[in-house]
């Protein structure tokens, strides 16, 4: 998962619709539903960040901050 800026998105990229039912280009619109789904966050669940993946804060005034944890738990932030 990796997102910019205050207001950054993810949008879904579907392939368009068949002219006619095809239970093969039904199954690639599912797959594609489904991966797109698993994508994206969810609400009342754990984020977990690998890979150098940040945790951008916004103060009030706009300033941007990542936050970091050192593996004795302590929490601190860096301005980005």
């Amino acid at each position: 998962m990796s997102t910019s800026g205050a207001s950054a998105s993810r949008r879904l990229r579907l392939p368009p619709p068949a002219q006619a039912y095809d239970s093969r280009s039904e199954i690639e619109r599912n797959r594609a539903l489904e991966s797109a789904d698993r994508a994206n966050l969810k609400r009342f669940e754990d984020v977990d960040l690998a890979n150098n993946e940040r945790l951008i804060l916004v103060s009030a005034n706009g300033t941007r901050y990542s936050l970091v944890v050192s593996n004795a738990g302590v929490l601190s932030t860096s301005a980005v």
